[in-house]
């Protein structure tokens, strides 16, 4: 039986694959990549690299094929010791083994192993549906600036000098205090001119209204009736402002989930569907979602707090410390 197809669903998922007993494949980030000779542009991906040293088996693939084959742990385990038996006996008869999607694996001449990556898909979810492109040459035009000829120009003649400014600094404080004089006179005269019409007239109002608290104002005054009104009537359109404008204060909208905890992918929908409702039954919102390529992953819950998603991916963790629960941000 081959495993290739096991093997490029988790690599989509971990970081690192251990077939037991062969070795380890193990997915590097690459950074995203620009080619001005080509005039081409790679996105990032996973990088496939094959460690021999990593041959214990972690549980890992054992779980994923005993979920996807609905098979038992020691019926997968068989599968895959199969699966190494054969491809042990190839590469001792210099054979080629081809991992679809992944790569080839062979000998050399010193028995040991060659692996050589071929994958046409890119492995990394953050840039799943990024393909390789290639842009149109950018093309640089200098602009040649025009140089104008220069002009010689009369110099510029100080506007001050040593005798304006003591002119200035004499004359200024002369000016302001002739202007401050009369102003003083003219408010004296106004000011014991409206003492005396105040004292000799003490039954008219003053017309201008004095400002009002509105927590400390008497509810009647002795003073003038209009005055009061017209106040009145120009405090309540204020009130009744401040009203609508604390009433109408906008509702703040729910931050949208972007932390996802998933339970896993999975080649049959049988094996998600019962992974779906075993989640359901114990209280999580979960959801199931298809990718292009037929396979099914299982959400266990959304959050949009980072501290909320991080509780619940380690009290899964804890309780299910094999089941390979992990948390996708978008």
């Amino acid at each position: 039986m081959d495993i290739s197809v096991y093997l490029i669903e988790l690599l989509r998922l971990h970081d690192c694959v251990i077939v037991p007993d062969l070795g380890g494949f193990v997915a590097n980030y690459r950074p995203a990549e620009m080619d001005l000779a080509s005039n081409s542009f790679s996105p990032p991906r996973k990088e496939i690299i094959f460690s021999s040293k990593l041959d214990k088996n972690d549980g890992l693939l054992v779980n994923h094929i005993s979920e996807s084959e609905g098979v038992g742990y020691l019926e997968a385990r068989l599968i895959i010791s199969e699966f190494v038996d054969e491809v042990k006996s190839k590469l001792e008869n210099g054979e080629k083994v081809v991992f679809s999607k992944i790569g080839n694996l062979q000998y050399d001449h010193n028995e040991r192993f060659i692996f050589e990556i071929e994958i046409h898909e890119n492995l990394l979810l953050d840039a799943f549906g990024l393909e390789d492109f290639q842009f149109p040459q950018i093309k640089h035009h200098e602009v040649l600036n025009s140089k104008r000829p220069f002009l010689d120009k009369e110099a510029v003649r100080p506007v001050f000098n040593s005798r304006r400014i003591k002119r200035l600094v004499i004359g200024i404080p002369l000016l302001l205090a002739l202007l401050i004089i009369p102003a003083t006179r003219s408010s004296w005269k106004n000011h014991s001119f409206l003492n005396n019409q105040t004292s000799g007239t003490a039954s008219i109002a003053l017309t201008q209204p004095s400002p009002i608290n509105l927590k400390t104002a008497p509810a009647t005054t002795e003073i003038n009736s209009r005055p009061e009104q017209t106040l009145g009537n120009s405090i309540e359109p204020a009130i009744k402002k401040e009203v609508n404008v604390t009433s109408t204060a906008a509702a703040v909208e729910p931050s949208p989930s972007k932390y996802h905890i998933i339970g896993g992918c999975f080649k049959m929908k049988e094996n998600a569907d019962k992974l779906l409702d075993n989640l359901k039954s114990r209280g999580y919102k979960s959801k199931l979602d298809q990718f292009s390529n037929g396979t099914f992953m299982v959400t266990v819950q959304s959050y949009s707090d980072k501290n909320e998603a991080l509780l619940c991916l380690n009290t899964l963790r804890d309780k299910e410390p094999q089941a390979g629960y992990w948390m996708q941000v978008k």
